[in-house]
């Protein structure tokens, strides 16, 4: 057997007992590497097993634990090859059976007739008979129930994430092993002052009471399952303070930062001559806004600001005269957005804003070779100017000469990589100062609280309440069965009074519908609208993986009005605005998030008519779907919408991947936990207040947990 050369917190996960290499390369899959790691695998969930159910009690979709007897057992061949195993087993007071679908290795030559143990499992009932398929069991029950101190019986029994094939039971038996061999060995990284000031028990308690709640506790089992225990505080404590340290510590730096003072007098005046020749007036949330921007950006500190609002506020406006005030002092400005479709939507609408004053160019993947070198001696030139691209602006051959105003669209898009890319060519020497660029933050739609002190946390918000004077609510109506045929009448009428409408679908072909053949596909209801629905009228199809020429081609129909129905994916989510569009019509509405939907609805809306939006919906969904649909048939408040769409999908769903991978809460939930994070923030910000480099003795623990973490990204928000 190979020797442990550690034997601390940082051992390889390996060298616990009853884990060995096949199932520490498992672990490995999930970035856990070490004992450190693995103690801090907390479970999902937890099951009372500290009292015996009886048979007779038992209900469709508990979970049960059984003190049974094996009165008979059966194999069962299936069709497959496969073979169903049935042990028939009773309590004393009534019957029930244990089913496994192709039994365990070894387990069958256990289960016989007279057999003691003890099930645990989900209820379910079969012609009137109840049955629990793949329990998990306890052998001995009788010598288990004696021990007191057992894994599986007699305490509350934490309920793991099965990884790759590892079952909650092999998890629960390896994290024993765990907690109580190396707990003893935990050191506090949080200081004894905040710890205390929170009446927080101490780091080895809380991860010992965590993962094997301490038998007796039997009145705490709600607040265990609703992570709501002193133990699950401390670890949600410390995971927001730690957090929010490092994000009000990298705001804090840049705050210390050198950029150059723009917002003077030829700016400001620039911005406001443009402002007064738009064919509308602004809100006064658009006026507060950029009044901040300008404030910010006057000051010799980069500005890092996110500004939000709900759909159709006009953040846009906002960002683009806020640009060419810059570019009327001299500077380069670039805006980033995450489609071709929304870059060149945001040009179209430069151009229209800026009338000829302000140069505005398009650099996006499909731009020619020889655009992209005159793009670029212009920019090496430092001519001011505004260049509005995709990722095609992070590219190396794009270099600025004068980058002093960085907007980023839909910022939860792009990785942060990207992000960073785009800041370093923003970055640039003059004197013995580094200068860095402006940066502005734009969201489609309004960010959750929990958000915006999180992924957000290092930018100051500038909010836009307001709607555009003149923009009535979408009228949204969920439509079901029969219900199809008047929302179709109701569409044709607004398209004969000149009108043009959306159609969304979930799948783009058909050929993506495996497992979801019930699901509608973009090109086969285009196809079906077109020749069987609304054969007078145009019907035009977009979606993402058509070329940039085709996708072109057909948008320019949709804008210029030869086209009245347009079918799509949601690549017209965000940024697309045909004013002359009334109608969104959404296929399979119960499968978008609120804000996703939300976001498409935001697409009509946008002219003098009164505009419809139809969800087209199963008559029976699943409870989020039903709660998703009757949320937004009732409010049109953006931000409402948000926070609803946060506490039904998580940050996970609601950010994407790319984004909500900047989160690294393992037990912590933005939701559930908000005065927790709260807490946590209000605390890192006094320490950084006093202390920001943690010098103090006090928080040399904290200090060393974050060099050992993140040594060079702590070092590199230095603020000193």
């Amino acid at each position: 057997m190979t020797s442990n050369p550690q034997g601390g917190l940082d051992t390889p996960v390996q060298f616990i007992k009853g884990v060995g290499p096949r199932i520490a390369s498992v672990f490995a899959s999930r970035d856990i590497k070490t004992v450190r790691d693995l103690l801090t695998f907390f479970p999902r969930a937890y099951e009372d097993r500290t009292k015996i159910n009886n048979t007779k009690d038992l209900r469709e979709g508990m979970t049960a634990t059984l003190s049974l007897q094996i009165t008979g057992t059966r194999k069962i061949p299936l069709r497959n090859g496969r073979h169903l195993f049935e042990a028939r087993c009773t309590d004393g007071a009534g019957t029930v059976s244990l089913k496994w679908f192709n039994m365990p290795r070894g387990m069958e030559a256990r289960l016989i007739r007279g057999m003691q143990l003890i099930a645990t499992g989900t209820v379910k009932y079969y012609q009137g008979r109840p049955e629990i398929g793949h329990p998990e069991i306890t052998w001995n029950a009788a010598a288990d129930a004696l021990e007191g101190e057992s894994r599986d019986f007699g305490r509350v029994v934490p309920v793991y994430t099965e990884i790759e094939g590892l079952p909650s039971r092999l998890l629960r038996k390896i994290l024993w092993e765990a907690v109580n061999r190396y707990c003893g060995q935990l050191q506090e990284d949080l200081p004894p002052s905040l710890l205390g000031s929170r009446a927080l028990p101490p780091l080895g308690e809380a991860i010992r009471a965590i993962h094997f709640p301490p038998p007796g506790e039997e009145s705490s089992v709600k607040e265990l399952v609703r992570f709501n225990t002193p133990a699950h505080h401390r670890m949600i404590y410390e995971e927001f303070f730690k957090f929010e340290y490092l994000v009000l510590r990298k705001r804090l730096r840049m705050e210390k930062a050198a950029a150059e003072p723009l917002g003077r007098a030829q700016g400001l005046s620039a911005l406001d001559e443009l402002a007064a020749a738009l064919p509308f007036e602004l809100t006064r949330g658009q006026r507060t806004a950029i009044k901040e921007i300008m404030d910010d950006i006057g000051s010799p500190h980069p500005m890092n600001r996110l500004i939000q609002g709900d759909v159709g506020c006009g953040k846009t406006a906002v960002a683009l005269l806020t640009a060419a005030g810059v570019i009327a002092e001299g500077a380069q400005v670039a805006l980033m957005a995450p489609t071709e479709i929304l870059a060149e939507q945001h040009h179209a609408n430069a151009l229209k804003l800026f009338g000829g004053r302000v140069p505005a160019l398009l650099l996006t993947g499909r731009t020619a070779q020889s655009e992209r070198d005159k793009i670029q001696a212009r920019l090496g030139s430092g001519e001011p100017l505004l260049l509005i691209g995709t990722h095609a602006l992070i590219e190396d051959p794009v270099v600025f000469k004068n980058l002093a105003y960085i907007i980023i669209d839909e910022q939860h898009r792009f990785g942060v990589e990207q992000r960073r890319i785009l800041r370093l060519k923003g970055m640039r020497k003059s004197g013995q100062k580094t200068l860095h660029a402006h940066t502005l933050v734009m969201t489609a739609t309004p960010i959750p609280r929990t958000l915006a002190l999180t992924v957000y946390g290092d930018l100051s918000v500038s909010t836009i309440t307001e709607m555009p004077p003149g923009r009535s609510p979408v009228l949204t109506k969920v439509v079901r069965g029969d219900a199809r045929v008047q929302a179709y009448e109701k569409i044709r009428s607004e398209i004969r009074a000149g009108r043009q409408a959306y159609f969304i679908c979930p799948l783009v072909s058909d050929s993506e519908a495996e497992g979801f053949e019930h699901l509608k596909s973009a090109e086969t209801e285009a196809e079906r609208l077109a020749k069987e629905v609304f054969c007078e009228f145009k019907v035009g199809l977009l979606h993402g993986r058509m070329r940039a020429d085709e996708k072109n081609s057909v948008m320019e129909g949709f804008y210029g009005g030869g086209t009245q129905i347009l079918v799509s994916t949601t690549v017209v989510e965000v940024g697309v605005d045909v004013p002359n569009a009334t109608v969104m019509a959404i296929e399979h509405a119960e499968r978008f998030g609120l804000s996703q939907l939300h976001q498409l609805r935001g697409r009509v809306g946008r002219g003098g008519w009164q505009s419809y939006c139809f969800l087209f919906a199963p008559r029976r969904t699943s409870d989020t779907g039903e709660v998703r649909l009757e949320v937004l048939e009732e409010s049109h408040d953006g931000f409402r919408i948000a926070e609803a769409d946060l506490e039904i999908r998580g940050p996970g769903e609601f950010l994407g991947t790319r984004q909500a991978g900047d989160l690294p809460f393992k037990i912590a939930q933005l939701v559930r936990d908000r005065e927790w994070l709260m807490r946590a923030r209000n605390d890192a910000h006094q320490i950084l207040k006093t202390d920001p480099d943690l010098e103090l003795p006090e928080h040399a623990s904290l200090k060393s947990y974050f060099l050992r973490e993140g040594g060079a990204q702590f070092e590199r928000l230095k603020t000193s």
